[in-house]
Formats: C-alpha cells, sequence, structure tokens
C-alpha cells in the first residue's frame, strides 16, 4: 500500500491517490465493513499503516477545519490492471479519515453514504475477490 500526492500545483484542492495490491484491497474492504456496524474484523497493522502514510502525505490539512467554499469532493476507485487506487481530493481526505477514526467506535461519526458508495465501487471492480469473501471468520 502507499499513499502520493498526484496533483498539488495549479489547482485549488491537492489530490491523492491510495495503491492498493490484491491482498490490500481485501483488507480494506474487511476494515469499510467492520467500520460500518462492527461486521467481522479488521487488520490492525494494515489500518496503523494507511493512518501513518496518510498523516505523513496529507499533512496538517487532515486536522484543519474545511474551508467554507467548499471545493467539488471525488473519491473513486480505479482499476489500473496491476493495482487497485483510491482517488481522492483534499476535502475527501478529511472524511476518509473519520471513517478510517471510526474503526474504534464502528457506525458512529462518519458520513455512511460515502462509505456505502466506497463498498459499492469496491465491489463493482472487483467482485470476484469480494463476492465470497469471509467476513466474520478470522
Amino acid at each position: 500500500m502507499e499513499v502520493k500526492e498526484t496533483a498539488a500545483c495549479g489547482i485549488s484542492q491537492r489530490e491523492f491517490a491510495i495503491e492498493f495490491d490484491q491482498d490490500e484491497f481485501v483488507d480494506m474492504y474487511r476494515l469499510l465493513r467492520y467500520v460500518k456496524d462492527g461486521t467481522g474484523f479488521y487488520e490492525e497493522d494494515f489500518l496503523d499503516e494507511l493512518k501513518s502514510q496518510m498523516s505523513y502525505i496529507i499533512g496538517p490539512s487532515l486536522d484543519e477545519e474545511p474551508p467554507e467554499d467548499i471545493p467539488e469532493e471525488k473519491m473513486e476507485w480505479e482499476d489500473t490492471g496491476t493495482s487497485f487506487n483510491l482517488n481522492f481530493n483534499e476535502e475527501m481526505s478529511r472524511k476518509l479519515r473519520l471513517i478510517l477514526e471510526a474503526a474504534d467506535h464502528p457506525g458512529e461519526g462518519f458520513d455512511m453514504d460515502l462509505l456505502d458508495k466506497m463498498m459499492n465501487q469496491m465491489m463493482e471492480i472487483n467482485p470476484t475477490a469480494l463476492e465470497n469473501l469471509p467476513i466474520i471468520n478470522r
């Protein structure tokens, strides 16, 4: 997994991508499923590494209040053929962070519609890996 900045100069808002391999993609789905309502499990090391990379790459803007004139929100999954990328802009990085922080208290404090959208897009781009995924077992 790698968090990277994809656009910054000359635009109103920075853009980022998180690149996942096949196994990390599944780990991310398990994490989102857990955050949604506490079902199943997630890898704590995976979550810690993701939050650490986001903090390092995105920086203090994760903790800042969103601007009053919120630019267009962007968050979408992409299958590159060699990886699965979650592309998002600076505004959405704050919302993604809230989702990740909710692992401590599933179902609370985040945009549930965004979480559902993320999970649905994941299922659309890689149904083979996710359709029969045992969520609850460990």
